[in-house]
């Protein structure tokens, strides 16, 4: 996040400068919330002198949830990025939510803190944590970013509950549209304020983690407290697993096929290079030459072409073949030994997955195209613009083998459907997060398939 300027124009939009609007109310609020880091370090140094084995134990057992070994070495892991946030999210828990076993008897942390004996705060300290015990955890849904200035959240528990404005700048440099997190809101003077502590997830992991929210409570009484504890614990749980899990990325499957993308490289002998030449220009489905190489393409029903194998010269003797599936690699090899098999002599295959380090340390050692960023981004647009036009027609696995048109027909496929856009919107402004540039637009989408953005 840029630091702004004092001549800067103000980003609330007023078009004023900085010092001339906003610049005296960030300070106020970033002193207060500099109190309010000092009272929360404050309490939790007095919980460590006083109640040190009470503390412990509870966040051993009840944010945790009694870890074993394996777990305890998983943290001690931790980026220290992730060990900050951890250390973050404890002491705001133990502040908010802890009950402590003092003498058998069950203590709020909060109440021996702002008891009789309690560590000196000032009265904003004071009222800064009194507001963390009265407001619960919730899991809510990113609807806008307003960069530098915050962002408008959905309560992913109370949907039916508007939209909330929230004054947060430094979350505003890497949160995008429907990203998910667990979060506190607070009021504070004329705006919601994000607590601190942030349990950032997945849309999948947040979707599981409300599923089960909801499950869990529709077994209890409806007590607030006891649906306060519930989500709070559920949240944890399922962010806790999310960071320590040892992640691997979702297999790749080919939109066309079906089938896992495993990266196919057969390579073969060539004996006479102008007789492959030959017989590969007689092909109605081949393109290309010696000097460029060759693409073996299918045309669609929409008159675009779909490449199949790429076949590429490689030094005086050797023919390498592409495929990005190995059900592509064995037809084309078949192919191959049918038309060319007196001149060419299959080798070794070469088969990687795009998800092994393999493959992600040579796509990090690649060079930079040779072309204009500018021109890179048009010619995404371009792809982006030609793929998504059918889309919506494509039967997909993830919709039951129907297409998005057919889905939103079906009440139960339909938040499905809506799931998809939401991953589209979310890659769409990741990318453009990491390249710059104009994001690509999928509003049309959204309207094509009569869904409303909320």
């Amino acid at each position: 996040m840029n630091k702004i300027g004092r001549n800067d124009l103000c980003p609330c939009g007023s078009g004023k400068k900085y010092k001339k609007c906003c610049l005296a109310k960030d300070d106020q609020f970033a002193s207060r919330r500099r109190d309010e880091e000092r009272a929360i370090q404050t309490a939790l140094s007095w919980l460590e002198e006083h109640y040190p084995e009470e503390a412990s134990e509870a966040v051993r057992i009840d944010f945790m949830d009694g870890p074993d070994e394996g777990k305890l070495d998983a943290i001690d892991d931790l980026s220290p990025r992730l060990a900050q946030a951890l250390s973050i999210n404890i002491g705001e828990w133990l502040l908010a939510d802890a009950v402590l076993d003092v003498n058998g008897k069950d203590i709020k942390a909060h109440e021996l803190i702002l008891g009789k004996g309690g560590p000196l705060l000032t009265s904003r300290g004071r009222e800064w944590i009194r507001e963390l015990a009265k407001h619960p955890l919730s899991l809510y849904e990113v609807k806008e970013v307003i960069k530098d200035q915050g962002l408008v959240l959905t309560d992913m528990l109370h949907p039916d509950q508007p939209p909330v404005r929230v004054r947060e700048r430094a979350a505003t440099g890497f949160l995008v549209p429907w990203d998910t997190l667990g979060t506190r809101l607070m009021w504070q003077d004329d705006s919601f304020v994000m607590s601190g502590a942030t349990y950032l997830m997945e849309r999948e992991t947040a979707l599981d983690c409300l599923a089960e929210i909801k499950s869990e409570r529709e077994h209890e009484s409806g007590d607030p407290a006891i649906d306060r504890y519930i989500t709070a614990s559920i949240i944890i749980n399922c962010w806790l697993d999310s960071i320590l899990e040892i992640r691997t990325l979702p297999e790749l499957v080919d939109m066309s096929t079906g089938d896992k993308i495993l990266l196919t490289t057969d390579h073969y002998r060539v004996a006479d290079w102008k007789e492959v030449e030959r017989i590969l220009e007689a092909q109605e489905d081949v393109d290309g030459d010696r000097d460029e190489g060759w693409n073996r393409f299918e045309e669609l029903e929409d008159g675009r072409c779909r490449s199949r194998a790429s076949m590429v010269p490689k030094g005086p003797d050797t023919l390498e073949v592409f495929c990005r599936t190995t059900k592509l690699a064995d037809e084309a090899r078949q192919w191959l030994e049918e038309i060319a098999g007196s001149v060419i002599t299959y080798k070794i295959r070469e088969v990687v997955d795009p998800r092994s380090e393999k493959a992600l340390d040579a796509a990090k050692l690649a060079p930079e195209p040779d072309i204009p960023q500018e021109i890179q981004r048009q010619l995404i647009h371009q792809y982006l613009a030609k793929h998504y036009e059918t889309w919506p027609e494509i039967a997909l696995p993830a919709l039951k083998g129907k297409s998005p048109l057919e889905a939103v027909k079906d009440k139960k496929l339909r938040p499905l459907v809506v799931e998809l856009l939401k991953a589209i919107d979310q890659l769409e402004a990741r990318r453009i997060d990491q390249t710059g540039g104009e994001p690509f637009d999928v509003t049309f989408l959204w309207e094509r398939l009569g869904l409303r953005r909320e």
